[in-house]
């Protein structure tokens, strides 16, 4: 399908006269090309792409705006709710009215995000047409002017936060949960679950954010102690030898094969580093494949890797602090040990590194069921 067809079909009818004319400023392109493209019909060219870049700027930015100030007062909405001393059914209905409103923006929010979407490829899309067709290069020129008027840099996952606290607010009856996990907690923690993954479309990706938030809050990852706004992103770096023994197993899935990785999560300046180790089993042996961890801070892991630093005085102090039971750190003594050895004697290190931003949705403290949707991946 030809883009100009696609936008005609994903756009909102209700917002129409605000997308970019791409129809008119092709037919522009063409009709002067054909008569011979000259300076003067360069200079119309650029002044109505400028005025096209305008429109769609301060629509976008009006409508981000309006659903700021709706999302604001639905919060105090259900502030004055929750502190009334109204009946229980008189307050389950006002609370079911905010819900609508909230359903109402969220819908919009999408709708937001696709017409963002649709207008920067639009953009991009004319300007390439532009400098094919004319005797004129304006990529470099029209990508100032385009981060001067930067509405494809909207951050709807800031909205999306917003109306996930709401959303969970409302289905807990105005109570207000906290969503905030501290990533560096659960240390020596093992996790055995069964996963399913699925590709999604980037085109989409908005649009399932918006539905699982309905009916799971999005979990925050922040580390306790900071104001920090949370920080999206994981960091993974995955270790293996020079006949990539560790990435074989895994993909054939044999018994037993491993994986071993350094995790942090946010900046770079994460001093709390996870080695973890995913060993697979299969059905017949009646294990569950399970994900082992532990933290250490980022200082210690260059010794570590090389066999010069145990985990031994840490396991010692969280001993006698008596903040894990006596089987999570055996379990941590256990893990530490194996690892090392599995480094040492399969001649392992860093052969690559993943970076992507990870938006996870579980209620607080409930772990059994969790959906995280990672984008903007790299390698």
């Amino acid at each position: 399908m030809k883009f100009g067809q696609q936008l005609r079909e994903s756009l909102l009818p209700e917002w129409k006269f605000y997308y970019v004319d791409y129809s008119g400023l092709k037919r522009f392109l063409y009709e002067r090309s054909d008569k011979g493209y000259t300076a003067d019909a360069e200079s119309e060219f650029v002044k109505l792409l400028d005025g096209e870049l305008e429109k769609v700027n301060n629509f976008q930015q009006t409508k981000s705006g309006e659903m700021k100030r709706r999302i604001e007062y639905c919060e105090q909405q259900v502030s004055l709710i929750t502190k009334n001393n109204a009946p229980s059914d008189a307050k389950r209905e006002q609370l079911d009215i905010i819900e609508h409103e909230i359903d109402t923006v969220i819908s919009e929010v999408y709708e937001l995000a696709k017409f963002t979407r649709l207008n920067f490829t639009a953009f991009i899309k004319i300007v390439k047409k532009h400098d094919k067709n004319a005797p004129f290069v304006l990529k470099p020129v029209f990508t100032v002017r385009l981060n001067s008027r930067p509405f494809f840099k909207e951050n709807f996952d800031e909205l999306l936060l917003e109306l996930s606290r709401m959303y969970n607010i409302v289905r807990n009856g105005g109570v207000d949960v906290d969503q905030d996990r501290d990533p560096q907690s659960g240390n020596g923690q093992n996790f055995v679950r069964q996963t399913t993954k699925y590709w999604v479309h980037p085109d989409n990706v908005m649009e399932l954010k918006l539905y699982i938030l309905k009916y799971l809050p999005v979990l925050i990852y922040r580390t306790k102690g900071t104001s920090k706004p949370p920080n999206p992103a994981i960091s993974s770096i995955y270790f293996d030898n020079e006949s990539l023994d560790l990435y074989q197993g895994r993909i054939e899935k044999s018994e037993g094969a491993e994986a071993i990785r350094l995790r942090w999560y946010g900046d770079m300046e994460s001093n709390e580093i996870f080695i973890e180790r995913k060993t697979h089993h299969e059905d017949w042996t009646g294990e569950k494949s399970v994900k082992e961890r532990f933290s250490i801070k980022e200082k210690y892991v260059n010794d570590y890797l090389a066999g010069v630093y145990t985990m031994d005085s840490k396991i010692q102090r969280l001993r006698e602090e008596g903040k894990k039971s006596d089987q999570d750190l055996q379990d941590m003594e256990t893990l530490s040990y194996e690892v090392q050895n599995s480094v040492r004697e399969k001649r392992l290190c860093p052969v690559v590194r993943t970076f992507y931003n990870r938006t996870a949705f579980q209620i607080p403290g409930d772990a059994r069921v969790r959906i995280s949707l990672d984008t903007e991946l790299t390698m």
